[in-house]
């Protein structure tokens, strides 16, 4: 017997039409059928079932095994053989091709084989998961599956509840029948099987057959002793010896057959997106159960953590009101909008600001009184407001309030009375909404400024509650997390929340036309009302649960604040310059591409791999590196930056590979400079970037539209690009405000490392003293090798880096990055001690948290899967670091706000990028307004070591790097 190695990962072999049959009969046609009449509850309960034994099992690989039309050789030796089965239901029988071709579009391996059944290509894929070292689990109804347990197969068998999965292993298969696996067989051979029509022997069934075989041994000991067996059954037993033996070749499985597949080849994990959404519209599912059976066979990674369901709250039906002029607006407010609800909100944000005042060191953040946020949700009013939320162009569509008692209204945004925009602004606090810092925008565009925050952000609510999962439009999170569509609700499809395409109507529409479509507009607004609370009543509950509510109302929300500040200024830029920088930059990818040409011979298109391949590895004769998954030879940046090294005397390679990095570094900045032009606003000649702040699921912001922090900053052409912008008019200055070694002072002082603490304070070059800790070695004796290795091993402990990457990025073999991090572990204990408790933490927990309890979910740290487990790891190692420090630079960015508001001053933050802010100064201010900041950030939160901040001005942001 083979043995099981716990690295090779768990094979799931899957009886096709057992679970196909089981799923069909598990659940009415009537209820799962197209509009078309194409049943389709076999195909969604096999996803389904199939589902939950991945999620409880964690298999790496799996196998689907089908039966295929006419006989098997079990038909030639036994004609009669399943003969009395009736024939399958043809509603059964037209999904089958469909469930094969949801797992070829779910990357998973289906198998036939004619001339044999399923049970055979069960028994060879089981046999050989076995040999190759893998827990192999069987998932079938068929009792001949018995016989293939052993230590290293188990069969899951089907009990009256699918979920009631029975793991007959060895032992529970004496104890069902008092034989072994192995005799399993025999006793088959004896009691005969119904359901195959393979007849037995008169009146001997389970208990007799387990008798004779625990006496004699085997189905040839009872035969060569059929005579010495007395009564009836002996008598039966002989006059059927023919037929018994006949039963044992017919329910043997072969286990030995040529599928054409190694077990190395049944991976899952890389679903093909489009073709399960097209089979899913095909058989028209919903998102959801698109979202979940996609996630479920992703490798095994979730997109989010998946609370155990709770009772959805049920979305309210809003009774729509007509309001006709502002008088009557006054009244329905007056009569609809809450009151003593308004003093349990402002209690509840109220105390979260207070905890965001008076939070300490730790970080942490509590609502005193025991003020619950799902409490004041339930009393808060609700509002929506429909449009194109770009900065810079906002323009606002439809605006629509629901009263708590479910009551609303909707108004097109040009005849908005003002008694309500007025409520708009005094009332935010009481309110529940999707996207604060867009819905500034297009309030902005109604003239509307709120003077306080709404208590309830659903958006940022559900990025905290699920911080891997990224909904765009409010479609997709109330698919997500209510398993309801926005479209669905109103009977009709249409945009959400910033879907509207304005600007390309035509101007002669007439009156009647723009009625209608202001009518169509205000529905589907109302009923995304609707939407937008149940998410928020869903929602309120987990962030009670987890104490969130200070991270929502303390952080998120005021930095929502400050963002819609930043992209409403927009950066200003030298269009000039940048268009000069474009010029350059093509100019120089051209004369690149050249030089790649005549080395070449050819005018390969250096932007196609095949192509460079072809070149590299068949013209030039180069070795390559390593092949990609599809088996090609990789052509990224490092595999050619390596074989321009190596390529040293091979003039023609040398050439065409320096011509060709080049080329692709010169390309991609004209590419960065042509996206950051084409972002200028006409208006103002600034850029409006869209700031993200619900995509990165450490909690880090990103932006979009354009990508400014795709802007290179280590090489001088990257920098260069910086200096295109500049303060704009009736600004002097930039102020550049950097953190200095933030992940490292976090590491110092969620650890407590005494030493690590000390080389902070210590005010020497911090990389070089750690190195003479490190190497034991006096600082002034620490070559610039040194130093490099050692800053590259702390900054890659706080990142997760494994030792590979390490090795890999100071270029140096995995042994010698081994010892290293021995070295350093052994100068840094407790930063080692700290790191494991973290991977400790979160495989016991599920999630890791920042010091202001943002949370992130690994569901891959309990991945049978090494390369999905180790992956899980180094975000569990990473995600407290990062995350804390996103958290560390939010709180920084509003005490900077704040605290120039307060100052009266004119200079405001204009962009974030990693660990920089920037600051446009006003005249005469640059002395004041760097204090400022530089306050603001360094103490943002106490920690064991200082926060430094490194700060610059200059004329552009280039001239302002410090």
């Amino acid at each position: 017997m083979v043995s099981v190695d716990s690295e090779r990962g768990t094979l799931l072999v899957v009886d096709g039409h057992s679970l196909a049959f089981r799923a069909f009969f598990a659940l009415p046609v009537e209820s799962f059928s197209t509009s078309s009449g194409q049943a389709t509850n076999a195909v969604w309960g096999f996803a389904t079932m199939l589902m939950q034994v991945i999620a409880a099992e964690h298999p790496t690989h799996l196998a689907v095994a089908f039966d295929v039309k006419g006989g098997t050789f079990r038909n030639q030796l036994l004609p009669q053989y399943k003969g009395t089965r009736d024939a399958a239901p043809e509603d059964l029988l037209t999904q089958l091709p469909l469930i094969q071709r949801m797992l070829t579009a779910l990357g998973v391996t289906y198998i036939e084989k004619p001339g044999y059944e399923g049970d055979d290509v069960i028994g060879t894929l089981a046999t050989m998961g076995e040999d190759a070292g893998f827990r192999t689990l069987v998932l079938s109804g068929d009792r001949d599956a018995f016989q293939l347990v052993d230590d290293a197969i188990t069969v899951l068998y089907p009990g009256h509840h699918f979920k009631d999965l029975k793991h007959m292993t060895p032992e529970a298969v004496v104890e069902k029948y008092k034989v072994t696996p192995r005799q399993y067989p025999d006793l088959a051979a004896l009691r005969g099987e119904t359901a195959d029509n393979i007849p037995g022997v008169p009146g001997v069934g389970d208990g007799f057959a387990a008798k004779w075989i625990n006496q004699y041994g085997s189905l040839d000991g009872i035969i060569e002793h059929a005579d010495e067996i007395k009564g009836k059954k002996g008598e039966a037993l002989r006059e059927n010896l023919d037929q018994v033996r006949l039963n044992r070749r017919v329910n043997a499985l072969v286990r030995d057959l040529d599928l054409g597949v190694d077990v190395d080849d049944l991976t899952f994990g890389s679903p093909d997106v489009k073709a399960v959404e097209d089979l899913f519209a095909e058989l028209e599912f919903g998102a959801r159960t698109r979202n979940r059976v996609l996630s479920a066979f992703n490798g095994g990674k979730e997109p989010s953590a998946r609370q155990e369901e709770r009772e959805r709250p049920a979305l309210a039906d809003p009774e729509r009101d007509v309001v006709v002029d502002d008088a009557a607006m006054r009244d329905w407010l007056g009569a609809h909008m809450p009151r003593s609800a308004a003093g349990i909100a402002a209690s509840a944000r109220a105390d979260a600001e207070s905890a965001d005042a008076k939070a300490g060191g730790d970080g942490t953040f509590a609502i005193p009184h025991g003020v619950r946020c799902a409490d004041a949700v339930a009393a808060a009013w609700t509002l929506h407001v429909v449009g194109t939320p770009k900065p810079g162009d906002a323009e606002s569509r439809t605006v629509s309030v629901m009263a708590p008692d479910g009551h609303a209204v909707a108004f097109p945004a040009d005849a908005v009375p003002p008694a309500l925009t007025d409520f708009i602004a005094r009332g935010m606090p009481d309110a529940v909404v999707y996207g604060y810092k867009e819905l500034r925008h297009l309030l902005a565009a109604l003239g509307v400024d709120p003077a306080a925050r709404p208590l309830f952000d659903v958006k940022l609510a559900g990025y905290l509650t699920h911080p891997d999962f990224h909904a765009e439009t409010l479609d997709q999170a109330a698919a997500h997390f209510l398993d309801v569509h926005v479209e669905e609700k109103d009977g009709e499809t249409g945009p959400a929340q910033g879907a509207f395409d304005l600007g390309d109507e035509p101007d002669d529409v007439d009156g009647e036309a723009a009625a209608e479509r202001g009518e169509e507009d205000a529905r589907r607004a109302i009923g995304e009302l609707a939407v937008i609370r149940g998410l928020a009543l869903h929602l309120a509950p987990t962030i009670d649960e987890r104490d969130q509510y200070g991270l929502l109302a303390g952080i998120e929300t005021p930095v929502s604040d400050v963002l819609y500040g930043m992209e409403s200024r927009g950066a200003a830029v030298d269009l000039q310059r940048l268009t000069d920088m474009r010029d350059t930059f093509a100019a120089d990818a051209r004369q690149a591409q050249e030089i790649a040409w005549d080395a070449a011979g050819t005018r390969v298109n250096l932007q196609s791999p095949k192509q460079l391949q072809q070149v590299l590895f068949e013209d030039m004769g180069l070795r390559p590196s390593r092949r990609t998954k599809s088996g090609s030879y990789t052509t990224n940046a490092a595999a050619l930056q390596t074989l321009y090294l190596r390529s040293a005397d091979n003039e023609r390679a040398n050439a065409f590979l320096g011509a060709l990095l080049r080329h692709r570094e010169t390309n991609k900045l004209k590419q960065i400079v042509s996206s950051l032009i084409d972002a200028v606003n006409p208006r103002d000649g600034r850029i409006h970037t869209t700031f993200e702040q619900t995509v990165a699921a450490t909690g880090r912001l990103s932006s979009a539209d354009p990508n400014l922090q795709n802007i290179p900053n280590r090489n001088a052409a990257g920098r260069e690009i910086r200096s295109a912008f500049v303060p704009g008019d009736g600004f002097e200055s930039l102020l550049s405000c950097d953190y200095s070694q933030v992940e490292l002072r976090i590491m110092a002082h969620l650890s407590g490392d005494e030493a690590l603490i000390e080389a902070f304070r210590s005010g020497m070059d911090f990389h070089r003293y750690v190195a003479s800790l490190v190497y034991q070695l006096p600082i002034d004796e620490i070559s610039t090798d040194q130093r490099s290795h050692v800053k590259a091993m702390s900054y890659g402990l706080a990142y997760g880096l494994s030792t590979y990457g390490l090795a890999q990025q100071l270029k140096i073999s995995p042994a010698a990055a081994d010892v290293l991090k021995e070295k350093y572990f052994a100068t840094f204990g407790k930063v080692h001690d700290y790191l494991e408790s973290l991977v400790a933490d979160a495989r016991a927990r599920g999630y890791t948290e920042t010091m202001f309890g943002r949370r992130r979910y690994f569901p891959g740290l309990r991945s049978t899967s090494r390369t999905v487990r180790d992956a899980a790891e180094r975000g569990a190692l990473n995600a407290p670091i990062q995350g804390s420090a996103a958290d560390i630079m939010k709180i920084a960015m509003i005490r900077a706000h704040e605290a120039l508001e307060d100052a009266g001053v004119r200079s405001r933050i204009i962009l974030q990028i990693h660990d920089e802010l920037v600051v446009q100064v006003a005249h005469g201010e640059e002395e004041r307004v760097t204090a400022l900041v530089r306050d603001a950030m360094e103490h943002a939160v106490e920690l064991a070591v200082p926060l430094d901040v490194s700060t610059g001005i200059g004329a552009d942001w280039q001239l302002a790097a410090h």
